[in-house]
């Protein structure tokens, strides 16, 4: 009976994009559907043209397996991953989306994990980041969750509001018609992903690599090529209600913003 009442809650807050939270921000960032992912510098010139973004699949992402993204509402939050924006646009009007910013919603998937047979390798066992992995992965297959939307339990300084920015975990489907299996590899999804903002700003990760032998130039050579260009202080940046608006239209116009730091 528990499992019944708490599966029927679970469906019932599940939302369709147009009564969704998404919505709402997709109208805050411009009025159309465009995402932002922040990328190590590396792949500047990979994404010179678009091309698709990558499906996460590490076992200690917050849920699942999915591909990563900020809503334009929010265009620097991701920033503490790289200094490369790409810019995507996407098509969620058929989506089912799972609102976990919102705490009742969040705490059905709290009370449907203790109720897996999983939920003691959870705690009881040192293999608790890959329960972890597979809990996630099976509540978005179970109900066929197009979209998580979640806070981000991680900041940058400046850059990113842990209680006031949402981020999205995007499932792309084996079967897309029939919601059947999470995919890997690329997104088809986020199929045409460009580099479309250079951020001045990098921030302490944990990192005891070695140097390398030779560095070669990540962003400038690519930088160079592109003819449409637009400079804006990161200061201003941070605080512009209009920023969403223009790394969209840089986007459009096949361009790029630099968001630089005042000499």
């Amino acid at each position: 009976m528990l499992a019944t009442t708490l599966k029927g809650q679970i469906e019932s807050a599940i939302e369709p994009y147009n009564r969704s939270r998404l919505y709402r921000l997709v109208e805050m960032g411009g009025g159309s559907p465009f995402a932002i992912k922040f990328v190590a510098s590396r792949w500047a010139s990979h994404y010179s043209k678009p091309g698709p973004l990558k499906i996460s699949e590490n076992p200690a992402l917050t849920w699942g397996t999915a591909t990563y993204v900020t809503p334009m509402a929010f265009p620097l939050s991701s920033a503490l991953y790289g200094r490369i924006g790409l810019v995507t646009e996407f098509d969620p009007t058929a989506w089912r989306i799972f609102d976990a910013t919102d705490p009742a919603t969040r705490m059905l998937y709290v009370n449907w994990v203790q109720v897996q047979p999983v939920f003691s390798d959870l705690v009881l066992t040192v293999h608790s980041t890959y329960a972890n992995h597979y809990l996630r992965n099976k509540f978005r297959e179970d109900f066929k969750i197009d979209c998580v939307l979640f806070h981000p339990d991680q900041e940058a300084e400046l850059h990113t509001d842990r209680g006031q920015h949402v981020w999205m975990a995007v499932t792309d489907w084996t079967r897309p018609a029939m919601r059947g299996g999470i995919e890997s590899g690329m997104s088809t999804i986020f199929s045409k992903a460009r580099f479309t903002v250079l951020l001045d700003e990098d921030f302490a990760l944990e990192d005891r690599g070695l140097p390398v032998n030779k560095a070669t130039r990540q962003i400038e050579k690519v930088t160079q090529s592109i003819v449409n260009q637009m400079g804006m202080n990161v200061g201003r940046a941070r605080f512009d209600p209009n920023l969403p608006s223009q790394v969209i239209n840089v986007f459009r116009s096949g361009g790029y913003l630099h968001v630089f730091i005042e000499p």
